[in-house]
């Protein structure tokens, strides 16, 4: 029972207002998650529409610039149907290559080469006549028109129709002039790697080598020896740092890294022996390679890494061969470039590929790269031809690896030169270091030692004069004598302290003496061995390094398939 009537009134109309400000703060709570949401919401359209308007601007830009192209596009085809012809032949190329480089095209078309139509002055007709029916001067008519084009083209499109007797015809002329005056093209370089793996049969892969080696005799002397500096710095940056574990010195570094140098240009000239390449012969049938879109000599069981070098090499042909086949002729040739570039804009490709003459690369860079990189035919055949200059880093190796070593080795102890010599037991300099070393810091004077001396006779005789002197001055005799024996005590211990610490520094410094003239000792030895082992190590391969490069050629490997024609 309370005690008011009305309490419960209170009671009641405060839980009823705790009630309804509960309610208004879940209400405040709801309302504030509510506009949270829809903040992230609106922070999410921004962002959206920021994204939607880059992405529309993006567009806007693309296409305008597509139209622009387009529009430029047009109006190039329009200049070049005025030249249809060699866009005719162009077409009757491509439908010839890829219907003779397919094993079997029932829906595909075949083209009637000898209705293929006619383009005076275009080299690409009279070449193109030569995969068709039998026209003994089509070969003759597109090479005076340009042989180098006619030969490339001739070439690559023979090895991938399997027609070796054009490969052998055309292949020498393809590769043209190699020598250091000017750069190697991308399709030189592409007959280059074909004809050292073999694709392109024995003579090709002769051709090449006589030629790298000519242009390796006709470099001048003042370059040979920049490159020869060149290559041995190439094959010591390969090596480890012999300083790696701790225990070389500068000297043994040197030799070691020279020696290991020499073993690494071994194991070069020792690997990718010519011979070892995989794959049908250049003379295959025509219809060994699938199509277009296939690589020739594939074989389930080869090597992967040998395989992709196989396909990057078939890629490279045909990229070569679509570049020089769509170049066009010499009237439309700056409207094809610009055409191609256009196409790229208008389809949103990647820019067209270099041409097919573009420079690849000098010809010293590419002999260092295939010669010290290269553990194939490709670099087989380079070393081979550059078989002077490596004999020339092999030598420089091994005057590096062979130096004599040193007659002593020094170093400093006490103030003393110590020196060490080879098969040696006594190390110069060691006896004068320990007498150093054992020197006392503090020496006895004659001087010191007179007044300690002094000090003990005096207090002697006082005390004496204390003992027998019955006066009243035995006092003062007892006080003078006590000082001097404190006087010569103390000095007596003083120079006892000092003459243990002398001893102690002595004991310790003949020690360090010791251990230095031992590890003195021991380094000499140990560059001796290193320096012996280093020679011997490095002349074993030098040797054999000059063994490898004088003997005769290795039989030329086994060509591979030839390269499928694009579409």
């Amino acid at each position: 029972m309370t005690d008011h009537p009305f309490s419960t009134w209170t009671q009641e109309s405060d839980h009823a207002q705790s009630q309804r400000l509960h309610a208004l703060s879940w209400d405040v709570e709801r309302l504030r998650a509510s506009l949270s949401s829809q903040h992230r919401a609106a922070s999410a359209m921004r962002s959206d529409l920021a994204s939607l308007r880059g992405s529309i601007e993006t567009r806007l830009t693309r296409l305008t610039e597509a139209f622009d192209a387009f529009v430029e596009l047009s109006s190039l085809r329009d200049q070049l149907s005025l030249v249809a012809g060699p866009a005719l032949v162009r077409q009757a190329t491509r439908a010839r290559l890829v219907a003779l480089g397919t094993p079997s095209a029932p829906t595909g078309p075949v083209l009637d080469v000898a209705g293929a139509p006619a383009a005076p002055g275009y080299w690409l007709a009279d070449a193109l006549a030569v995969l068709g029916p039998d026209d003994d001067g089509a070969a003759q008519r597109a090479a005076s028109i340009d042989l180098r084009r006619t030969a490339t083209f001739l070439t690559v499109a023979g090895a991938a129709c399997g027609r070796a007797d054009l490969v052998a015809r055309w292949s020498a002329d393809a590769l043209g002039t190699i020598d250091v005056a000017r750069p190697v093209t991308r399709a030189q370089r592409a007959v280059w790697v074909a004809a050292a793996e073999g694709r392109l049969g024995a003579d090709a892969r002769a051709t090449l080598l006589d030629r790298l080696r000519a242009a390796v005799a006709a470099v001048p002397a003042a370059t040979v020896q920049e490159t020869v500096d060149d290559w041995a710095a190439h094959v010591q940056g390969d090596v480890r740092d012999p300083r790696a574990d701790g225990t070389g010195t500068l000297e043994v570094a040197r030799v070691r890294r020279a020696a290991a140098a020499l073993v690494t240009l071994r194991e070069l000239v020792e690997s990718g022996a010519p011979g070892t390449g995989a794959g049908t012969p250049a003379d295959a049938p025509a219809d060994a390679p699938a199509d277009a879109g296939t690589d020739a000599g594939t074989d389930a069981g080869s090597d992967v890494t040998a395989q992709d070098d196989a396909d990057a090499t078939v890629a490279e042909l045909v990229a070569v061969l679509r570049a020089l086949v769509d170049e066009g002729a010499e009237e439309e040739r700056d409207l094809m470039v610009r055409a191609a570039e256009l196409e790229a804009v208008v389809t949103g490709t990647g820019a067209p590929g270099p041409a097919w003459d573009a420079p690849a690369g000098d010809l010293l860079t590419l002999l260092r790269q295939d010669a010290l990189d290269r553990r194939d035919d490709v670099g087989a055949l380079v070393r081979d031809a550059c078989a002077p200059w490596l004999a020339a880093v092999a030598d420089r190796l091994l005057a590096d690896a062979t130096v004599p070593a040193p007659e002593d080795l020094e170093a400093a102890a006490a103030g003393v030169t110590l020196r060490a010599r080879p098969r040696q037991t006594v190390v110069e300099g060691r006896e004068e270091a320990l007498r150093r070393i054992t020197a006392p810091v503090h020496p006895l004077t004659p001087r010191e030692k007179q007044v300690t001396i002094g000090c003990a006779l005096a207090a002697v005789l006082l005390w004496v004069a204390t003992a027998v002197d019955p006066s009243d001055l035995g006092w003062l005799y007892g006080t003078a004598a006590v000082a001097f024996s404190v006087a010569a005590g103390v000095r007596a211990s003083r120079r006892a302290a000092r003459s243990r610490a002398d001893a102690e520094r002595a004991e310790r410094g003949a020690a360090f003496v010791e251990r230095e003239a031992q590890r003195l000792q021991a380094r000499v030895e140990e560059v001796a061995q290193a320096f012996a082992r280093s020679g011997s190590d490095a002349r074993d391969a030098h040797a054999r390094v000059v063994g490898l490069l004088a003997a005769p050629p290795s039989p030329t490997g086994t060509p591979a398939a030839p390269a499928p024609a694009p579409r």
